[in-house]
């Protein structure tokens, strides 16, 4: 397993037990008040997600999109924590589950994040500007929707007029 995600699994430990059970803090008014910490965000570039979600890197790492229709207008159900976990639990004790191969994950037994209460780690993946934004909504969206209107020379002609700038 990776070493990163082992640590993370050694780092997020503790809050298992005070999302579970609670723990008391002093808030900015003075009072101490019982909060339940959730792992509410999660900042790592495509890659990362993709580890984290136990997917393959041509994947989404937040819904069930096919690789090959990525881009498409198509509306894709969102990644379930749940049968993600049993999924991965049925692999792990040898059965060979459909899902498995459809979903394109990778063998990873134990995410850190299986046991972090009221966490679905999907949705808190926060976006990656390289692959999610400038790949993934300029490359993999616009301009496949705009060749699919205007068609692949027009595309080319427009791009090719666009004056140079030195600094970009």
């Amino acid at each position: 397993m990776h070493q990163n995600y082992t640590n993370l699994c050694l780092l997020l430990q503790p809050l298992i037990g005070a999302g579970n059970d609670g723990v008391e803090m002093v808030c900015a008014d003075s009072w101490v008040r019982r909060v339940y910490p959730i792992l509410a965000a999660y900042v790592a570039d495509f890659l990362e997600q993709c580890l984290v979600n136990c997917c393959k890197e041509n994947r989404c790492p937040k819904c069930v999109v096919a690789a090959n229709e990525r881009g498409d207008a198509l509306n894709s159900a969102m990644c379930d924590p749940e049968s993600t976990k049993e999924i991965l639990h049925k692999c792990k004790i040898g059965q060979h589950p459909p899902e498995f191969e459809a979903n394109d994950l990778h063998a990873v037994y134990k995410p850190f994040w299986a046991d972090l209460p009221h966490t679905d780690i999907f949705p808190v993946f926060t976006p990656d500007l390289l692959h999610q934004l400038h790949k993934g909504v300029f490359k993999d969206h616009l301009v496949k929707w705009c060749i699919n209107i205007i068609g692949e020379d027009e595309m080319d002609a427009h791009f090719k007029v666009i004056l140079n700038y030195p600094s970009l």
